[in-house]
């Protein structure tokens, strides 16, 4: 979960306070429900996505950093080099992931591009990531609030992540809905995505995404209740009441929800706001509400991170139904998580010495949402090895497989070269602490840390690059 740590707590406080009017955003109604909002693209056999977590700039830095890093990768398929990004089809992120996933998809070079030149990248793409890590570590904290007083905003959470969107707006994504970022999938310049929020509503997930809401319809609740059944698993006329309302509610939580099932119409929805909604994180920014045209109902949507902050459950979804054996899209799938999520343990030796609770809680008011999350994340990883255990999930690794790249996970020796804008002397050990304490924020403070991200990136592509070449083409060594 994002931890606002130099981000303070009284500023949220102030903003919570403020009782100011709630921005809302409106959206044309979709009338035609037989009709989806955007025509479904086609699946290719092998589906590959990355799930990009959350963690402000530091999140959006790394990920920068690891999608040029993969870019980098080559592997060979029906005769021809190809790098992996060239694989990859879907992105889903939350929080500032979804920054960088929205910025890469509106971004990034044409297909028509070349990726490599000789044994390098080509010169637009060496531009295009030059231009990405660079825009990933400004300061929008301080724009952002120059926007909050230039509109007459200042104290308000709500208006405060429309703020973001018009900074981002106004430095690279121009103004951009999804009506133009589906062109841009259409023609395969962008790979799909799913920028995922939380509804304060109900709890549930909302995916901010051009794909078709049949394409999140995978029940695995069913299927689990058909192998326990056929399993024989006995049943008081009580306990098959209670059972059954506990699997319906798993399901309802589980499926998310996206804007075209709340009957919106968000063709004219700016991808600079869906951003700013996946990352907006109460009472310091948003929620941001949404009204679809002729309802008298809003939705109000946070940071995706409060339901998942590694970006993996939509992508899940998608891929287990894409994949499902009974009417197969697809044939493999690999999910590369890209995780700069901050380590709920940081700090822990320090909470142990002190003696004041109030202070502990002010100086880290997200640890409270980091321990729901752990919570869940156990509960979530024994789910997933129970339904794959009882043949609910696809049953090995060679049809759906996940890679992690966390950049904690980064192995630093005494010979690696310190990056510029570090100080000199720095052990391995001190730069690990270094990743490990690097705030969530929408800015960059140090100057070392956005380089040790990128440095991070790539080390851990390398260590894990031939997992990824062996999934995409099992007879080929890396080039």
């Amino acid at each position: 979960m994002t931890r606002t740590l130099s981000f303070s707590l009284s500023l949220g406080c102030l903003l919570a306070l403020s009782g100011c009017f709630a921005k809302i955003h409106q959206l044309p109604a979709h009338t035609d429900q037989h009709q989806p909002v955007f025509a479904p693209l086609p699946d290719r056999d092998t589906l590959v996505g990355l799930a990009v977590s959350g963690g402000g700039s530091r999140a959006a830095t790394f990920a920068a950093g690891t999608l040029e890093a993969l870019a980098n990768v080559r592997f060979m398929e029906d005769g021809q080099e190809r790098s992996v990004l060239e694989a990859v089809t879907h992105m889903s992120s939350v929080s500032g992931g979804s920054l960088a996933t929205a910025y890469y998809a509106v971004k990034k070079p044409a297909k028509t591009e070349p990726v490599f030149a000789g044994q390098q990248l080509s010169p637009v793409y060496r531009q295009f990531f030059a231009r990405f890590k660079d825009d990933m570590q400004k300061n929008f904290q301080i724009r952002a609030l120059g926007r909050q007083v230039l509109n007459f905003r200042v104290a308000n959470p709500t208006k405060f992540a429309h703020s973001f969107a018009d900074v981002w707006d106004a430095n690279f994504f121009d103004e951009i809905t999804f009506a133009g970022l589906y062109e841009r999938t259409r023609r395969g310049d962008a790979p799909q995505i799913m920028l995922n929020g939380t509804m304060y509503n109900s709890g549930r997930r909302l995916v901010l995404t051009t794909l078709a809401p049949a394409d999140f319809a995978y029940d695995f609740t069913a299927e689990l209740r058909a192998k326990l059944i056929a399993k024989g698993l006995q049943f008081t006329s009580e306990g098959k009441a209670s059972f059954d309302r506990s699997v319906e509610r798993a399901k309802n939580q589980f499926l998310p929800l996206t804007m075209e099932e709340l009957g919106s119409d968000h063709r004219t929805l700016p991808v600079s706001l869906a951003v700013a909604t996946s990352a907006s994180f109460p009472p310091v920014v948003g929620p941001v509400t949404y009204q679809t045209a002729g309802s008298s109902s809003y939705t109000h949507v946070g940071d995706g991170g409060l339901f998942d902050n590694l970006g993996t459950e939509s992508l899940t979804t998608l891929f287990l139904n894409k994949l499902n054996p009974a009417h197969p899209k697809a044939k493999r799938g690999l999910v590369i998580v890209i995780d700069a999520s901050y380590p709920f343990d940081e700090g822990a030796a320090d909470l142990g010495e002190s003696e004041k609770g109030f202070e502990v809680f002010t100086e880290d008011p997200a640890r409270i949402v980091g321990i729901m999350e752990e919570r869940a994340n156990a509960y979530q990883a024994m789910l997933w090895h129970s339904l794959r255990t009882e043949g609910v999930l696809l049953p090995d690794y060679d049809h759906l497989k996940l890679i992690i790249l966390r950049h904690t996970d980064a192995e630093w020796t005494e010979d690696d070269p310190i990056p510029a804008g570090c100080p000199s002397g720095l052990t391995p050990v001190d730069v690990k602490r270094i990743l490990r304490q690097i705030p969530t924020l929408f800015k960059i403070d140090e100057d070392c840390h956005a380089p040790l991200l990128i440095a991070a990136a790539k080390k851990v592509v390398d260590k894990q690059q031939d997992r990824i070449v062996k999934f995409l083409a099992p007879s080929a060594t890396i080039q």
